[in-house]
């Protein structure tokens, strides 16, 4: 569980990450000193849970509830209250928090449960909240005329049912009787029966049929389904009723209509058996900008990216031809120019004699997908914070440039870099200003080298740079005092500014003739940088080959 706790008063902060800790739950806790510091953490660490004080430096008392509410978003809020003041915990409640804790308790698993509660709480009542919302807009959206009908009459009406019977506002309907609104052949039937199912005599029917006249005389033939219901706080008849009838050739077409372009995200586009476009939906034109008017009559090659040969195509087409189905990913061409990437299914519609009558395309833009795959990627092998490589990327890049080194001569060094100074900067500034400083070290070091060189950080405030060429001490040293040079001047940092340093150890690869790998070079630079340590700091030392040997 990930949590942001908000509070200025560091004991207490230290007390409750105690409790946290001994609660036996996995707690990871960020801890904001001020609303304004919370700002910046609830967007960077993405907490399950905030658990705030209502005293801080800049808010204090309920007021805090709703600003803290606001900053967590959809996450939950838990209040911490003083000893024998419950009541703002009722209160704070009341606004919209899951729960609250007293300070000073000692009870770790009270802790935990309160915490996690009020995650399962909000998850819940999130799940609450969305089936009613799905719920509600699957009656608004709904095809058939729902109404619902009360002793009082109708007491509402959705979009369909007022389509049905010819009104345009819920209001034409609300309060109507049900000898009224049910008028023609079948409407003293139907009303009975909702009549019954009202009173609890029948409490459901399904699928019958009636004869009805809307509030115009125009007749219509119905199925209707009806079922006992609460509808605020009391009894109710929900009916619903489906045009068979009248409407079935339009029903059909707007099955068509809704099913293949209005109800889905993805792009559509749909050509005769020549291959010219005959209709388009909305997402389609939103991916392309290509509106109906622009593309209809048309044939899909006028989005072609040119990134395809004509190989491509011809073997998507034998797909299609022996199948009736291709999917795969296809590079086209937006109307703006810019090209995007798809994921495409074409199908082949075909009448009841086997002809083609109709291509039909489906297709999703993936280019995002596809970017965050590659982002995903690189930050696999980079550096979160200074988007340097990590670790296991230079290693990688180590092990290559030493079989190159071996094999083609021309050497390479290995700067093992450990800022001098830099916790300092941590303790008083605190853990955002080191970072700071950490990415303003990276930027630095990346002029310090060629573009043929590699800078990582591995981890803390060490780093690595592996210099291609760099097969003797005078031209590694001449990187180093480049560093050296380099971090010496302050850093900026917001808060304050910071004067650091760095102590580099040196190790060189002995080229063709004793060929060393990538740990051993690495271990032999360490132990180069301890010693330039020992040696006053701000400076870089040389390990020697016997360094090398040892560590090898």
């Amino acid at each position: 569980m990930k949590l942001l706790l908000i509070e200025d008063n560091a004991t207490d902060a230290r007390l409750f990450e105690e409790l946290a800790n001994e609660s036996g739950e996995a707690i990871a806790i960020e801890w904001a000193r001020s609303l304004a510091e919370a700002e910046q953490f609830c967007d960077a660490c993405c907490p399950d849970v905030v658990v705030t004080d209502l005293g801080l430096p800049d808010s204090r008392g309920l007021d805090t509830v709703d600003r803290v509410l606001r900053l967590a978003g959809d996450r939950p809020v838990v209040v911490m209250t003083g000893l024998g003041d419950p009541q703002t915990g009722v209160q704070a409640v009341q606004q919209g928090c899951q729960d609250y804790v007293v300070k000073g308790i000692t009870d770790p698993a009270l802790l935990a449960r309160t915490l996690r509660h009020a995650v399962e709480r909000h998850a819940a009542e999130r799940q609450v909240r969305e089936s009613e919302e799905r719920f509600r807009a699957l009656v608004e959206m709904s095809p058939d005329a729902i109404l619902l009908v009360a002793d009082t009459g109708v007491v509402f009406a959705n979009p369909s049912a007022l389509r049905l019977f010819g009104r345009s506002r819920r209001q034409h309907l609300e309060g109507m009787a049900l000898a009224t609104l049910f008028a023609g052949p079948g409407g003293g039937a139907l009303a009975a029966v909702a009549a019954g199912v009202l009173a609890g005599a029948s409490p459901q029917q399904q699928g019958q049929e009636y004869r009805l006249a809307d509030l115009d005389g125009r007749l219509l033939e119905v199925e209707a389904s009806l079922a006992a219901v609460r509808f605020g706080g009391r009894n109710a008849a929900q009916v619903v009723l489906r045009d068979i009838a009248a409407r079935r050739a339009r029903e059909r077409e707007q099955r068509l209509t809704q099913a293949v372009f209005q109800t889905t995200a993805e792009a559509m586009c749909i050509t005769d058996a020549r291959q010219r476009i005959v209709a388009v939906n909305r997402a389609f034109s939103e991916t392309t900008g290509y509106g109906a008017e622009d593309i209809l009559g048309q044939t899909p090659a006028v989005l072609s990216s040119g990134r395809h040969d004509d190989g491509f195509y011809s073997r998507m087409w034998q797909s299609l031809e022996a199948t009736g189905h291709w999917r795969g990913e296809v590079w086209n061409r937006r109307a703006d120019g810019v090209l995007y990437v798809q994921r495409l299914t074409i199908s082949q519609i075909s009448d009841d004699d086997g002809t083609v009558t109709n291509y039909v395309g489906v297709f999703s833009d993936i280019t995002a997908e596809k970017e965050a795959t590659a982002q995903l990627q690189h930050s696999a092998t980079h550096d979160a914070l200074t988007g340097l490589p990590n670790r296991a990327l230079m290693q990688d890049r180590l092990t290559q440039a030493l079989a190159r080194s071996t094999r083609d001569g021309g050497g390479l060094a290995v700067l093992f870099i450990d800022l001098d100074g830099f916790k300092p900067v941590n303790d008083t500034w605190g853990h955002l200003a080191g970072d700071m400083l950490l990415q303003g070290v990276a930027r630095r070091l990346r002029k310090c080298v060629r573009e043929s060189d590699t800078v990582a950080r591995i981890g803390g405030d060490e780093f690595v740079i592996v210099s291609i060429g760099s097969a003797d001490a005078e031209a590694a040293s001449t990187v180093a005092d480049k560093v050296l040079r380099a971090l010496a001047p302050p850093f900026q940092l917001g808060v304050g500014e910071a004067a650091i340093g760095a102590s580099i150890g040196i190790a060189i690869a002995p080229g063709t003739d004793r060929p060393v790998a990538a740990p051993a070079l690495l271990d032999a630079a360490d132990h180069a940088m301890y010693e330039a340590k020992h040696a006053g700091k701000g400076v870089w030392r040389l390990a020697g080959q016997e360094e090398l040997a040892a560590t090898g």
